[in-house]
């Protein structure tokens, strides 16, 4: 086995701490910071091709550029020396178009009070502006407008507007599998088997990892609940067939009650996940930035609902793992939460995250990242920065060692993976 490589990792409150950092100076730096609510009104969309970054790959493709307008003020950046620094600040009203296969990065961005912040929301690019309402018409006239669409390396906006981007009518599409690139290779293999191992620090956090459970085992009611749970998680999750927006994506109006209403009676929505983790729930309680634990946390809650089942019998106050923000919106307890509820920790070196598996970077610690798998090899995967879905063949090695480095993954009891 691989020694396990020395990495900073996402996705708990503990990184809303920020971080000053030498750089530029405070002027001219945004008065805006993200709240990871930000929305925008889709216009129409428009022709055009964009390039894959892939290295070496022909993938060209017509695609539609969908025009938006920002429903609120917020800044575009550019990337300097790994840091996503201010570009402009863009009024409410601004008219921007995003290629519709468009990329993310979750690069380390500089806020307005200076200081480097983490984010695994993430940025996506590369974004054009349009257009300004007139009203701003002088301090942005047409030639400022032409500099910002020539920054080099692209435009990078706030991902809280994937959620506009997609909608929640329709479909996501299907993710064909992309060319393994440099970055995916420095960390796995061309089947998607790891090249570096947690296998020690997840045996010594879940001493009964693989050890599955013989679905005969079970009886015919634990049979059934287990892969009636799974099999609604699979279906959220699987990119590799066209699924549901509905399932993550639904109006603010609808999750905003759907977040409150688990707070205050335990009762669970059938769908919109993403929309009541992302941009209600962690954006309520300060952890916009970092709402990873909290999106898997709203998949597994939703995933018993519509199976038929509570969730509160196996995550609940008296096994120390309920499953309420709180808590488990950081990683190493949400981790901890599945592992108390009897869902099977598996280690990724050994076997193969299928469909549906909820993935942990490294051990399942804090700071981490959580994220559930959108194929049956681990390789596609499903989180709050991407809702769509994202290919980590298409993925940095920098992108790849601080976030989805996956160490260990959890499957309800009787739902055993392959080995690799």
């Amino acid at each position: 086995m691989l020694a396990p490589r020395s990495v900073i990792y996402l996705g708990t409150l503990s990184l809303v701490l920020a971080m000053t950092a030498c750089g530029p100076s405070n002027e001219g730096l945004t008065a805006i910071d993200e709240t990871g609510d930000e929305t925008a009104s889709i216009v129409d969309p428009g022709t055009g091709t964009v390039t894959d970054e892939v290295p070496g790959g022909n993938n060209s493709q017509s695609v539609a550029p969908q025009k938006l307008l920002l429903n609120q003020a917020m800044s575009v950046r550019y990337e300097s020396n790994s840091i996503l620094e201010n570009k402009a600040e863009l009024p409410a009203g601004t008219q921007i178009e995003v290629p519709e296969d468009y990329s993310t990065k979750n690069l380390d961005y500089r806020d307005s009070d200076g200081k480097i912040v983490r984010s695994s929301t993430g940025f996506i690019y590369p974004i054009k502006v349009v257009s300004v309402p007139s009203s701003f018409a002088s301090q942005f006239p047409q030639s400022k407008i032409d500099s910002l669409n020539k920054t080099s390396g692209g435009l990078f906006i706030f991902a809280s507007i994937v959620g506009s981007l997609q909608g929640a009518e329709g479909n996501f599409a299907v993710i064909k599998p992309a060319a393994a690139g440099e970055g995916f290779l420095k960390n796995y293999n061309t089947t998607g088997k790891p090249k570096f191992s947690y296998t020690t620090s997840s045996t010594k956090r879940f001493p009964k990892i693989n050890k599955g459970v013989d679905p005969t085992s079970l009886s015919t009611a634990d049979r059934a609940k287990w892969n009636a749970i799974y099999a609604e998680l699979r279906k959220v999750a699987n990119r590799e067939i066209e699924t549901p927006k509905s399932y993550l994506m639904v109006d603010a109006t609808t999750a905003k009650a759907a977040s409150l209403d688990y707070e205050k009676t335990g009762k669970v929505a059938l769908n919109g996940a993403w929309s009541i983790a992302v941009q209600q729930t962690a954006v309520r309680h300060g952890f916009a930035n970092v709402p990873c634990a909290e999106f898997q946390s709203e998949l597994v809650r939703e995933a018993y609902q519509r199976a038929g089942y509570r969730v509160s019998d196996d995550f609940n106050t008296s096994k120390g793992n309920k499953l309420i923000w709180s808590s488990t919106a950081a990683v190493v307890n949400f981790s901890m939460s599945l592992y108390k509820a009897g869902w099977i920790a598996w280690d990724g070196t050994k076997y193969k995250p299928m469909t549906g598996a909820i993935l942990m970077n490294g051990s399942g610690i804090s700071p981490g990242h959580t994220y559930i798998s959108g194929s049956d090899d681990g390789m596609i995967i499903v989180d709050n920065g991407a809702p769509q879905g994202r290919d980590l063949r298409k993925t940095s090695d920098s992108i790849i060692s601080m976030m989805f480095e996956t160490g260990v993954f959890f499957l309800p009891p009787g739902i055993n993976p392959p080995t690799w």
